[in-house]
């Protein structure tokens, strides 16, 4: 009697929990030669072990039939089973399966309990012209997709049975035979959104759930980067099928300067990292990285070059970067600007090599592509990939000598036409430009370089004055030798301690003054307490 029962509460379990056991993925239509290879496997998604002898696989394509029926066989809970054909590795059992291929109706897969009581039924393809009945005896009207050559059908999670075969069931293009399937989410960022107000950075976006499937809130994260540092990373909340949802982030700015700010979803089962990344970009304060000489009139076949500088006190990488013309054509840049170092980029690096020889440390890089420079007047802005502008000037090389570059006077003033000059050595790749002087004086100076200097050449001056005032109003003016205003060059503007100011040799009425001497004068009053100060130098103006 003990025997007995026994048996019975075995009999008993096996049919209580046979409902959680599912067919988990199918091969049914292996690359090449179908035989030997096609295989199935199950899932027991119960807490109990279940005794499979005398269960049956059935397949259909006008109607089921039995394939293979169980050994005695116990099927621990959170287990596969792979079923598989005589050339199928790691097959647990070996079963000849030969399923229907889909192509054309409606075919099946079931698998039935050893009382008959339970059954899943996979229905796949369509239309089921055989009316091919599903789990609960009727004739099936959801059907998964064909899988295709070298392809399975698997279940989106591992044992969750809908009885509805369209929305358990996908084609896995990477199969998992034994192990636990991968549902391929595609998860999208957006565009970023990067403000700086008072200080603190804002940073929004919208992460987009491109899939028909949810994706959970313990998974998927949202990296965070400034350059290289890692800013945070955002656990990201459940986001439902086909649906979105915003993410906002703040942090406070350390320093000015250049940000580039780069947001990376990150998730495990996300079939397509190519929308999972994103950038936008800010340059806060004055540009670091600058457009300091350009070369657009070679000769003898030379070739044309940009030359950046880097007048900051970090390292940029500027691959990313890239000059832009008037007309939108792009020259790209590639390398590293260490401080107070050049990068050269050229037209061709050959042509460029016979003709200079700029110091051994300086970068050059010859971009796949160039657009030629204008030999009149162009524009030319430095932005990086999000379009940043560092900067943007007009140059008119319509009377610049062939072999002669453009020389910005200061890098650390704006770019305008009265910042640029011709060389006075020709051209200066990667050193120092022959008109740049820097000026530190200790005291109250007013200075003047180059001097002597040939406005009928195209040349500038500098004007430097340097005071022990945070802010003052200072006046320039420049006489003849018999006492004639000439020129006002600057009149009562606000000034900080170290002011540099750009003369091109005309007088106000806009006529270019004579070879001679002439006494420039320099008056300012101190914001703080009034105090005047005044300085007078005698300027040259050459041939």
């Amino acid at each position: 009697m003990k025997k007995c029962t026994v048996a019975l509460l075995l009999l008993l379990a096996g049919w209580l929990w046979a409902g959680t056991v599912v067919i988990n993925e199918v091969m049914y239509d292996p690359d090449g030669a179908d035989t030997g290879y096609e295989w199935i496997e199950l899932f027991n998604a119960s807490d109990e072990t279940v005794e499979l002898e005398n269960w049956i696989i059935q397949k259909a394509g006008t109607a089921f039939s039995d394939v293979f029926t169980f050994p005695p066989y116990l099927f621990a809970p959170g287990e596969f089973l792979l079923i598989g054909e005589s050339l199928v590795p790691q097959a647990q059992l070996t079963a000849s399966l030969a399923f229907q291929n889909g192509g054309s109706a409606t075919d099946g897969i079931r698998l039935i309990s050893n009382n008959g009581q339970y059954t899943d039924t996979v229905l796949y393809d369509e239309p089921n012209t055989n009316q091919l009945p599903d789990d609960i005896g009727v004739v099936g009207e959801s059907f998964a997709p064909d899988a295709g050559s070298g392809k399975t059908l698997a279940r989106k999670h591992d044992g969750l049975d809908t009885n509805m075969a369209g929305d358990d069931f996908f084609v896995c293009s990477q199969p998992t035979p034994g192990t636990t399937n991968v549902y391929p989410i595609d998860l999208a960022l957006g565009d970023l959104l990067l403000q700086l107000d008072s200080n603190v950075f804002h940073l929004s976006t919208v992460i987009y759930n491109l899939s028909t499937e949810y994706v959970d809130n313990s998974t998927a994260s949202l990296e965070i980067r400034h350059l290289s540092t890692l800013i945070t990373t955002l656990l990201l909340p459940s986001i439902p099928p086909m649906d979105s949802i915003i993410v906002t982030h703040s942090w406070p700015q350390e320093a000015s300067g250049y940000y580039c700010v780069s947001g990376i979803v990150n998730y495990a089962n996300d079939n397509n990292l190519q929308n999972n990344i994103a950038a936008a970009s800010i340059l806060s304060g004055r540009p670091e990285v600058v457009i300091n000489e350009v070369f657009c009139k070679p000769q003898n076949e030379g070739s044309e070059w940009i030359e950046l500088f880097n007048c900051g006190q970090c390292a940029y990488l500027v691959d990313n970067f890239h000059i832009e013309d008037a007309s939108g054509e792009q020259i790209l840049c590639q390398g590293v600007i260490y401080p107070s170092d050049f990068l050269l980029i050229v037209e061709d690096s050959t042509a460029f090599l016979s003709q200079f020889q700029p110091p051994d440390n300086v970068t050059i890089f010859q971009p796949p592509t160039w657009t030629p420079l204008n030999n009149t007047v162009e524009t030319l802005t430095l932005l990086d990939s999000c379009d940043t502008q560092f900067e943007s000037f007009t140059y008119d090389a319509s009377n610049l000598d062939d072999g002669v570059s453009l020389e910005r006077i200061h890098p650390a003033l704006l770019p305008g036409r009265d910042n640029w000059c011709p060389c006075l050595d020709g051209a200066t790749p990667g050193a120092a430009n022959s008109v740049y002087v820097a000026v530190m004086p200790t005291d109250v100076t007013l200075a003047v370089s180059p001097n002597p200097f040939s406005p009928s050449r195209g040349e500038h001056t500098i004007l430097s004055v340097t005071l022990p005032q945070q802010l003052s109003r200072v006046t320039i003016r420049i006489f003849d030798l018999e006492g004639r205003l000439r020129q006002t060059v600057a009149d009562q503007q606000v000034q900080s301690a170290t002011t540099q100011l750009i003369w091109d040799g005309y007088d106000n009425r806009g006529k270019q003054l004579h070879v001679g001497v002439y006494v420039l004068l320099m008056e300012a009053t101190a914001l703080a307490d009034e105090t005047v100060y005044k300085k007078t130098r005698t300027l040259v103006i050459g041939k």
